[in-house]
């Protein structure tokens, strides 16, 4: 029988298409630094309005702009980032832990203990967009 996690809208193309993001900073050297500097990502292109980043095989493109509108009493802001490894995640922590970032949301384990168990923060790019790291104990009951 076919898995139908291996049809759909991919097999429409004739190259896997790459996920593209874009986003605005008013500092582009200050996105640079936390990008690159900070999370690891490679600076793929850079003009004096934009810089083009690979982000963890995601392109990220952020243009020089006044940055994520702030959020008055909103209890979970929409956000992009990751899913990781169960490890990957907790080295993330300890990493950022490290260079001293300022969580928006902080580490966090929920349903501890249950096959739910996942693992969750949240930071804010300088031009406070949020980014959301998230990994599950055990991914596979997720695909079901």
């Amino acid at each position: 029988m076919a898995n139908p996690r291996n049809s759909g809208p991919l097999e429409e193309f004739t190259r896997r298409p790459v996920l593209r993001l874009g986003l605005s900073c008013p500092d582009l050297s200050a996105a640079r630094l936390f990008y690159e500097g900070t999370l690891g990502c490679r600076v793929l292109a850079e003009t004096t309005e934009a810089l083009v980043i690979d982000f963890f095989t995601c392109r990220l493109d952020v243009a020089r702009g006044p940055g994520a509108p702030p959020v008055e009493g909103a209890a979970v802001l929409a956000e992009f980032g990751l899913e990781t490894g169960w490890e990957d995640w907790h080295r993330a922590v300890d990493h950022l832990n490290y260079v001293g970032v300022r969580y928006a949301s902080p580490p966090s384990i929920h349903a501890r203990g249950t096959p739910q168990e996942s693992a969750h923060f949240s930071i804010n790019d300088p031009g406070g967009n949020p980014l959301g790291f998230t990994a599950l104990r055990q991914p596979e009951r997720s695909e079901k």
